[in-house]
């Protein structure tokens, strides 16, 4: 079975305002890197419709999503959060990252796909139950867990972020629910400051000191993620991929580089094959280094796309 690549059309125009590193120029760079590494030609494009309501409303309060809404058909654009703002495009934008998020969990999850990656933005992770921030509006990898749950019918998900900033939305979505896992490797120094320490059982947070290199992050997913995800038995792996743990980028300071990226998703998928017959969705959040984005974005896929050796 194929690897599937989803993205959509606002991708590549929708802006999220002057100065703000999360730009249309992050897809471009992935999708160039694709095409002169050959990926391109080893996975397979495919369409996704915006997110419904009722699948944003699985983790959003409604409130929320329809102040989202209400503030994308202003004519002015307003700051929802310092680092956030909303304009015409953002709700769509964001509903449509959802969408392509839920669609590659779907085609997954019926066989037609071995797994697949979501090239899309905004990133979502930062987005909480009635929050955004970290432009971040609508929580893409919560949507997408909760429809594999609610409208699929799978029993249990895990939820791996390797985003090099803590995943405080999907914390604040998913937290005591039994039938979810997240994972959440993510600098301790970094954004996002002062959130409390978690305390639902279904959190494994992994924080790590500045300086942090690959064979690091590896051992704390062979030695404490691996024995936890045997045990729990997913049915489905989402990963909330972000690449800013680079050792190139400058919004954090950890030392991966995009071979440790490639080894790391090997590893999940080592686990995936395990437990959930190599189910994995990949869904991009951070990295805004574009050239590291890039080379660590398409070591990641590639190694979707090659699978685990016997």
């Amino acid at each position: 079975m194929p690897t599937g690549f989803f993205t959509h059309d606002l991708c590549q125009t929708y802006d999220q305002g002057r100065g703000n590193p999360e730009t249309a120029a992050r897809i471009e760079a992935i999708e160039d890197q694709m095409i002169a590494s050959g990926l391109a030609r080893c996975v397979v494009p495919l369409p996704s419709a915006q997110a419904s309501m009722e699948d944003v409303l699985r983790a959003h309060d409604k409130g929320y999503v329809e102040e989202l809404q209400r503030s994308s058909k202003s004519d002015a654009v307003k700051m929802i959060s310092d680092d956030t703002e909303i304009n015409k495009l953002s709700f769509e934008a964001a509903m449509k990252s959802a969408g392509a998020a839920i669609e590659a969990v779907r085609q997954v999850c019926s066989g037609t796909l071995r797994n697949a990656f979501a090239c899309i933005r905004p990133p979502g992770h930062h987005a909480g139950r009635s929050f955004a921030h970290g432009f971040c509006l609508i929580n893409s990898v919560a949507c997408a867990a909760l429809h594999a749950l609610d409208a699929i019918g799978l029993k249990k998900v895990a939820i791996l972020d390797i985003d090099v900033h803590r995943a405080d939305g999907t914390e604040d979505i998913v937290k005591n629910d039994p039938r979810i896992r997240l994972f959440s490797l993510y600098q301790a120094s970094a954004f996002p400051f002062d959130v409390p320490k978690a305390t639902a059982p279904n959190i494994i947070n992994s924080p790590l000191p500045e300086g942090t290199e690959g064979g690091d992050v590896l051992r704390i997913i062979n030695e404490q993620w691996v024995p936890k995800l045997l045990d729990f038995k997913p049915e489905l792996i989402l990963v909330s991929a972000g690449f800013d743990a680079h050792r190139d980028e400058k919004q954090a300071m950890l030392k991966l580089t995009e071979f440790d990226y490639s080894y790391l998703t090997y590893e999940i998928m080592r686990v995936a094959r395990a437990v959930c017959g190599g189910r994995v969705v990949s869904i991009l959040e951070g990295g805004y280094n574009i050239r590291s984005l890039a080379r660590s974005a398409v070591a990641h896929i590639t190694t979707l796309a090659r699978g685990v050796r016997e």
